[in-house]
């Protein structure tokens, strides 16, 4: 079984659908559309179509990411996925959980043995605090000392929840390293796109190389380098320019005004552009950041 942690990067649906909003887009067009998988429908995943737990699943012999959470007795033969959108190590509002609550309700059907010691026998977990959220209202103002503890106490949650999912007895964990933050089109679109970030990059840097020492003393735990993938890919691509754009920096792709017109523009070919919107890849951009990642997973996973 596979069991799905964390953010938007690796999130099938589990926020509900509701009006149309920033936080709900997910369900709406233009999302959705390059998913033929999904009869090219809105699924509420934060991209053009697939995401990363789903290529992951692919890996393992399922078409698609395992369902998302529901509070209730019914769980899938091939997992389930516990992420949600706008998530963090340690932000998340209330309906948005954050990484530990997501755990908890893992814990739940483990204790109660919905998930049982046959469901966690081979079994993998994907844990993705990787968009950002918890970096996204740092102040340009912090000094490096208070910056540096604040990412100690993001990469201490995150190895904290690996423990826990070892600890309540699943086999292998995959976890998520950043992608270059200061490259993501929000934190680019300052230069119209032609320039990254640096201190965005000195974040994930300093995060990554704290995680990876971290985790470095933790058997059966792979950390998957999303920052020299997503980079590798987006240079081969269309950079940090988003295919789905808009020209206000504070609207968000799919948003149209009173009289239903878009305040956004979507580009003609989605396949030849690595990021969908300001912050997620397209399903191409997945899919060759998955395929980037293909061989050292299943050597870490013996498949």
């Amino acid at each position: 079984m596979l069991f799905v942690f964390g953010d938007s990067f690796v999130d099938a649906g589990n926020l509900p659908k509701s009006a149309k909003s920033v936080t709900s887009r997910g369900w709406y067009y233009p999302y959705g559309s390059s998913d033929s998988a999904h009869r090219n429908t809105a699924t509420g995943r934060l991209s053009d179509g697939l995401v990363q737990s789903d290529y992951l699943a692919m890996m393992l012999g399922n078409n698609e990411s395992p369902p998302p959470y529901r509070a209730d007795d019914d769980v899938d033969a091939s997992g389930v996925n516990f992420a949600t959108s706008f998530s963090g190590a340690l932000n998340g509002p209330q309906e948005q959980p954050a990484l530990g609550r997501q755990i908890d309700q893992f814990r739940r059907l483990v204790n109660r043995r919905i998930i049982d010691g046959v469901d966690l026998q081979d079994s993998i977990a994907l844990v993705s605090v990787s968009n950002g959220h918890d970096y996204s209202h740092v102040s340009d103002s912090t000094s490096s000392d208070q910056m540096n503890a604040y990412i100690r106490d993001v990469t201490d949650r995150i190895v904290d929840a690996v423990k826990r999912l070892q600890d309540l007895g699943v086999s292998k964990v995959l976890v998520n390293s950043l992608p270059p933050v200061g490259c993501i089109p929000w934190r680019a679109r300052l230069s119209n796109y032609a320039r990254c970030d640096a201190r965005g990059n000195d974040i994930a840097t300093t995060h990554n190389a704290l995680l990876r020492q971290k985790l470095g003393d933790l058997d059966d735990v792979l950390l998957l380098d999303l920052y020299a993938t997503f980079r590798s890919v987006a240079q081969s691509n269309s950079g940090s320019t988003p295919c789905c754009d808009t020209s206000d920096p504070n609207a968000y792709c799919g948003q149209e005004d009173g009289s239903g017109r878009a305040q956004y523009s979507v580009c003609a070919n989605p396949g030849s552009y690595f990021y969908w919107d300001y912050l997620h890849p397209t399903q191409a951009g997945w899919n060759a950041v998955m395929d980037q990642l293909q061989g050292p997973i299943e050597d870490f996973l013996a498949i």
